[in-house]
């Protein structure tokens, strides 16, 4: 019941090797990926309207093809 409750560990880290100029070249490199995946956001948007609207037109074709 009077226990001690874990917690969590404790590390010091100092980087043995860093180099700024490599850092600030990775920068960019993140910057353009987030703009590329905003770009792929909307082309599947794009790509949910016209799966839709392709379904709709099957379904009208479809359903004029019971009728007949």
């Amino acid at each position: 019941m009077f226990m001690k409750l874990a917690k969590h560990k404790t590390f010091e880290y100092t980087p043995r090797f860093y180099d700024p100029k490599k850092d600030e070249r990775k920068k960019p490199r993140i910057h353009f990926s987030r703009m590329r995946e905003t770009s792929r956001g909307s082309r599947s948007f794009i790509w949910m309207i016209a799966l839709f609207i392709f379904g709709v037109y099957l379904l009208y074709l479809l359903t004029k093809l019971a009728n007949n």
